[in-house]
């Protein structure tokens, strides 16, 4: 079987990239739930989570992105087979912070995939955008992702009105929740809008 058929369109995808994004932030995950008593596995999670998202930044990258428009399949067509690799990281993501959740003994931890599932579908929407103008969008979006959601972890800029990275059960969760399932909303819409073909 020839293994380029078999992978289809996810063959162009930057694997190095993606695989050490997705290594390095379930291994912070795993740090977390394992020492989980101190005060690294809080950190380890903040980190953690958007470097995953950062690697799912990378799925859509096309470096024989001339060859490939003129295929016949079309860009949501492809797109679609390339957002699968995307839900593995995230698949993998929510594993890791549900261990992470069992080990701490609080099912609130498990929230955290709401957060997880919104940065990667912004990485995702953003590269898909950005792929109108660049080739592969990846490095751009996954560091700006990255460097956005630290800045905003150390800095607290909406703590008056809503937690964005709440760490304990007692904490606004509600707030949350409703904030990342916002933007998981919205970032499926401009997702839509950036995979529509330039001739539609």
């Amino acid at each position: 079987m020839n293994l380029s058929r078999a992978l289809g369109a996810t063959t162009g995808v930057p694997w190095r990239p993606v695989a050490l994004l997705t290594v390095s932030g379930v291994g912070l995950l795993l740090v977390g739930a394992v020492w989980r008593d101190s005060p690294v596995a809080g950190t380890a999670v903040t980190v953690g989570v958007p470097l995953l998202a950062a690697a799912a930044a990378y799925v859509l990258d096309e470096a024989a992105d001339e060859a490939v428009a003129a295929a016949p399949t079309s860009l949501r067509a492809r797109s679609v087979t390339r957002l699968v690799v995307a839900a593995v990281i995230v698949g993998l993501g929510a594993l890791a912070l549900g261990f992470v959740a069992l080990r701490s003994g609080s099912s609130a931890k498990a929230g955290i995939t709401v957060q997880l599932v919104g940065l990667a579908l912004v990485a995702v929407a953003a590269s898909a955008a950005a792929r109108r103008r660049v080739a592969e969008p990846g490095d751009v979006v996954g560091g700006a992702l990255l460097a956005l959601v630290l800045t905003l972890a150390l800095s607290h800029p909406l703590d008056r009105w809503v937690s964005l990275f709440p760490s304990e059960p007692d904490l606004r969760w509600g707030g949350y929740v409703a904030l990342w399932a916002a933007v998981a909303v919205a970032s499926i819409a401009g997702l839509w809008v950036a995979t529509r073909d330039p001739l539609d």
